[in-house]
């Protein structure tokens, strides 16, 4: 399967297991919409949080870190490979090593 190919499955994968979790999606070039935003990287997709308004994010920490927690058992328990980015602190997504391979 060709990379960009591989990309977009696993962000249409990302978004399925999120929103059967009862989120809202957005991709992150959704202008200003509050919610989980996702974005495609090389071989990774990132997730994050927004709040709505011109809120600043400082407000909003434990909220973050709330969300960062569930985000990480949904995308485990759905079979994904997760951490969390130390410098934007949203949750970075990829298919385990194991279903890399098979690729």
């Amino acid at each position: 399967m060709a990379a960009e190919d591989a990309s977009q499955v696993l962000f249409d994968e990302v978004c399925e297991t999120l929103a059967r979790a009862g989120f809202d999606v957005h991709p992150a070039g959704d202008g200003e919409a509050a919610g989980l935003r996702l974005r495609r990287e090389a071989d990774a997709v990132m997730v994050g949080w927004r709040p709505g308004g011109r809120r600043r994010n400082a407000e909003y920490e434990g909220i973050r870190s709330a969300l960062r927690h569930a985000l990480l058992a949904i995308l485990t328990q759905a079979g994904h490979a997760v951490q969390v980015d130390g410098e934007s602190g949203d949750v970075q997504v990829r298919r385990p090593a194991s279903s890399q391979e098979a690729e």
